[in-house]
C-alpha cells in the first residue's frame, strides 16, 4: 500500500485564529484586531504592509475552515471592524468639534460615534454580501472578497471620502494601476491579497499538511495578478519619469505661513499676515521661483467681485509687494450685486503685470464648516452653532492660463477637499483646455497637527496618478507638498498646530514641477472598473438566490421600480406648487447648483415627503402580497425586491446621471428614510394580512 503523507502540525497562527473565531469573545477580538490593523496602515501611522493582511482576522470571523459562513450577524462583525478602522482614522473629529465647534466632550463624542458608525456601514455590507454569496456559491474567497469590497466601496457614499487604497499612498509601484481603475483598483488588490491568504490558510487547515494543487490555484493566480500589477507599476513609473524628464519645468514656490485658524481675518492682524506672505514670496522670487502659490483664504482682506487687478502701490490691500512673480492665491470674495453680500471661497491667478487672469470658486463645500444647507430657511441652526460659515457654492470648474517660456500652459486649481474627490478631478480635466499642472490650495489649520493633514495628502496622491500630471499643494499649516505624476511625494513641509505651539516659524518650499500633457485612461473610463465589480456581484447575488430556492422576483422588483418612478412623476405633475424640472434636478443631483436656493429647498422637502410616502406604500403592497409565504430569520419574502426598488429611485439616478460631490449626506439621509419607511410599512402590512388570514380561516 502506498504510504500516507505525514500529518504535520498546523501553524500556531491558524490554531489561534480558529480558537478565537469559534468563541463570541474571540470574534469581537478578531473583528477589532482587523479594524486596528487597517487604521494603523493609514497615515500617519504608515505601517502600510498591515493592510495586505489586516482583513484576514475578519474573514476568519465570517467564514470557517471550509470557507462556509459561520452563522448569522455577519453585518455586525463587519460593522464592528469598520467602527475600529474609522475610529482610529478619524479620531481628530473630536478635537475639531471641541476646539472649533466649541462643543463639550459630552456633545462631541456622540457626533464622532455617529459619524464612524455610519462610515463603518461599508464593512458591514461587505461582510453581509460575502457571506450571503458564499452560502450558495463555491467561488474562492480570493476573488469573491475583492469583488464585494469594491462594489461596496463604490456604492456607499461617505461624509469624509476615503478608500482602502489610501494605505498604499507612499508605495508608488502599487498605486500605478489607478491611472486605469482609479483608487478602487488598488483597494481590489489589497482585498485580493487578504482573500488569497485566507484561502491558503483554509487549504492548510483542511489538508493538515501541504494542500493539494487544486486548492492553491486561486491564491496562486492572485499572486500572479498582484505581480502583474506591480510589474505594470514599475513600467509606468519608468515611462512617466521619462516623460517628466523631457517635459518643460517651472520652479514653483509655496508659502506655508502657519497662521492659526482664529488669527485669520482678524482686522488688527491683516496687514501683518499680508506682510508675512509678501516677504516670503519676495525671498522665493530671489531664489528663482517662476510661480508662487499661497494657501486657501491666505489673502487676509475681503475682495469685492469682480476682481480684475491688484490694488495700487499705496493701498494697504495690495496683494503683491516686493515681488512680481505670477501668483496663485486664495481669498474670500463677495458678490454685492444682490440685496446682500454673498461670500465665495475663491482661488485667483495674477500674472506678472498684476492682472487677474482667472478665478475659480470652490465647488465642494464642507457641510456645516463652510455652509449650512438652506441656511436662509433654517436660521435656528445658525443660532445653535454660531461658528458655522455659509459660503456660496461655485458651479463650474476652470483652468488658469500660465505663460512660461513663450508658451501658454494651463493650471488646474482645486480648493481644500476637492483634491480627494476623483469625480471632481475628472470634471476638471473634461474641458477643451485640460490642466498641465494641478495646484491644490488648502487650509487644514482646523485639524491641528493630527493625522488628518497627512491623510489629506495621501488621498490627493491619487489625482496625480490618475491624470499623469504633477500636483503642488499649498497648505496653511501643512502638509504642503510636491507630488510628481507617478504619485511620489518628492518634497513636503511639516504639519504644525499654531494653537498648541504658537509662534511657529513660516515655511517655504521651492521645487521644479513638470508641465505635462494629461494622460491616463481613468479620465475616459471613470469608475468602469468599480461598476464592473458591482455588476458581477449583483449577477452572483441573483444566481445565489436562485440556487437557494429564493429567486429574485424580477416582476416585483421591476414593477416596484417603475411604479415608484411613475407615481413620483404623476404626483409631481398633479400637485400644485411642484416644479417637475427642479424636483428631478434634486433627485439626480444634476444641474441643481444653477437653480435658486429657495427653489431647491422647496423641491428637497417635497421630494422627501413624496418618496418616503411612496416607499412606504410600495413596502406595504409587496409584503402584503407575500404574506402567505413563510418568513425565515434572514429572509422575508418581498423585502429584497422592495429595497432594490427604493435604491433604484434614490441612489441609482445620482450614480448614473448625477454627481456624488458634496451631497452624500443628503443622498444617504433620504435613502435611509425611504428604506426605513418601506420596511416598517411592509412589516405592518405583512402582520395585518396574516391576522386577517387567520380570522377568515384562509390557508397561510
Amino acid at each position: 500500500m502506498p504510504s500516507q503523507p505525514p500529518v504535520r502540525p498546523l501553524p500556531a497562527a491558524l490554531r489561534l485564529l480558529h480558537a478565537l473565531a469559534i468563541n463570541p469573545v474571540g470574534r469581537i477580538a478578531l473583528s477589532s484586531l482587523a479594524g486596528t490593523l487597517l487604521f494603523l496602515s493609514c497615515a500617519d501611522f504608515d505601517i502600510w504592509p498591515l493592510c495586505w493582511v489586516g482583513m484576514v482576522p475578519l474573514l476568519a470571523v465570517l467564514l470557517d475552515g471550509d470557507g462556509s459562513p459561520r452563522g448569522g450577524h455577519a453585518f455586525l462583525w463587519g460593522w464592528l471592524c469598520g467602527l475600529l478602522a474609522n475610529g482610529g482614522g478619524f479620531y481628530w473629529i473630536v478635537g475639531l468639534l471641541q476646539r472649533f465647534g466649541h462643543m463639550p466632550l459630552v456633545a462631541a463624542l456622540p457626533i464622532f460615534v455617529l459619524l464612524i458608525a455610519y462610515q463603518a456601514i461599508t464593512f458591514g455590507f461587505f461582510a453581509w454580501s460575502l457571506c450571503r454569496l458564499r452560502t450558495h456559491l463555491n467561488i474562492p474567497v480570493t476573488w469573491l472578497a475583492p469583488l464585494c469590497w469594491t462594489a461596496c466601496e463604490l456604492c456607499v457614499p461617505y461624509v469624509f471620502p476615503w478608500y482602502l487604497a489610501i494605505t498604499q499612498a507612499w508605495v508608488p509601484p502599487v498605486i500605478q494601476i489607478a491611472d486605469i481603475t482609479g483608487p478602487l483598483g488598488v483597494s481590489f488588490l489589497l482585498v485580493l491579497a487578504n482573500g488569497a491568504l485566507f484561502d491558503l490558510g483554509c487549504a492548510l487547515w483542511r489538508a493538515r499538511g501541504w494542500p493539494e494543487r487544486r486548492a492553491l490555484r486561486a491564491p496562486g493566480l492572485a499572486v500572479l495578478v498582484i505581480l502583474a500589477c506591480l510589474g505594470y507599476g514599475l513600467v509606468r513609473i519608468q515611462q512617466v519619469q521619462g516623460a517628466r524628464a523631457a517635459a518643460p519645468k517651472i520652479r514653483v514656490g509655496v508659502v506655508q505661513a502657519n497662521i492659526g485658524i482664529h488669527e485669520k481675518f482678524v482686522p488688527g492682524l491683516r496687514e501683518e499676515q499680508a506682510a508675512v506672505h509678501q516677504r516670503l514670496s519676495a525671498a522665493l522670487e530671489q531664489r528663482g521661483a517662476e510661480l508662487i502659490v499661497w494657501p486657501e483664504s491666505s489673502y487676509p482682506f475681503p475682495l469685492r467681485r469682480p476682481v480684475v487687478a491688484d490694488f495700487p502701490e499705496d493701498d494697504p490691500r495690495r496683494v503683491r509687494r516686493g515681488f512680481s512673480t505670477p501668483l496663485l492665491f486664495g481669498a474670500l470674495t463677495y458678490d454685492v450685486s444682490g440685496p446682500r453680500a454673498v461670500p465665495y471661497n475663491t482661488a485667483l491667478m495674477m500674472d506678472r503685470d498684476g492682472r487677474i487672469t482667472g478665478t475659480f470658486d470652490k465647488n465642494f463645500l464642507l457641510i456645516f464648516g463652510e455652509y449650512i444647507p438652506y441656511a436662509e430657511h433654517m436660521g435656528w441652526l445658525r443660532e445653535l452653532v454660531p461658528e458655522m460659515s455659509n459660503f456660496a457654492r461655485g458651479t463650474t470648474t476652470t483652468t488658469f492660463p500660465l505663460l512660461h517660456q513663450g508658451q501658454t500652459y494651463r493650471i488646474g486649481p482645486m480648493i481644500c477637499y476637492e483634491d480627494i474627490i476623483p469625480a471632481f478631478a475628472r470634471r476638471l480635466f473634461d474641458t477643451q483646455t485640460p490642466p498641465n499642472l494641478l495646484i491644490n490650495i488648502t487650509n487644514d489649520a482646523w485639524f491641528g497637527a493630527t493625522s488628518e493633514p497627512w491623510e489629506h495628502l495621501a488621498l490627493s496622491v491619487f489625482r496625480a496618478v490618475e491624470h499623469r500630471v504633477d500636483l503642488v499643494r499649498a497648505v496653511n499649516t501643512g502638509v504642503s507638498a510636491f507630488i510628481d505624476a507617478t504619485g511620489r511625494v518628492y518634497q513636503a513641509g511639516p504639519s504644525v498646530d499654531p494653537v498648541v505651539t504658537p509662534g511657529v516659524a513660516p515655511t517655504t518650499l521651492l521645487e521644479e514641477a513638470a508641465l505635462l500633457p494629461p494622460g491616463g485612461l481613468y479620465q475616459r473610463l471613470g469608475e468602469s472598473f468599480g461598476g464592473g465589480c458591482l455588476a458581477v456581484v449583483l449577477l452572483l447575488g441573483a444566481v445565489a438566490r436562485w440556487r437557494g430556492d429564493r429567486p429574485v422576483r424580477w416582476r416585483w422588483l421591476l414593477g416596484g421600480l417603475v411604479a415608484l418612478h411613475l407615481s413620483l412623476l404623476l404626483l409631481a405633475v398633479l400637485i400644485p406648487g411642484i416644479d417637475v424640472k427642479v424636483l428631478y434636478a434634486v433627485l439626480a443631483h444634476r444641474g441643481e447648483e444653477a437653480l435658486a436656493e429657495e427653489a431647491v429647498f422647496r423641491a428637497t422637502w417635497q421630494l422627501g415627503l413624496l418618496l418616503i410616502t411612496l416607499s412606504a406604500a410600495l413596502g406595504a403592497v409587496v409584503c402584503s402580497r407575500a404574506a402567505g409565504e413563510p418568513a425565515e430569520p434572514h429572509h422575508v419574502p418581498g423585502r429584497l425586491e422592495t429595497l432594490l426598488a427604493v435604491l433604484g429611485v434614490t441612489i441609482a439616478p445620482v450614480l448614473l446621471v448625477g454627481r456624488m460631490e458634496g451631497n452624500t449626506g443628503e443622498v444617504m439621509l433620504l435613502t435611509l428614510l425611504c428604506l426605513a419607511a418601506s420596511q416598517i410599512a411592509g412589516l405592518l402590512a405583512r402582520r395585518v394580512a396574516r391576522v386577517r388570514s387567520r380570522q377568515t380561516g384562509a390557508p397561510r
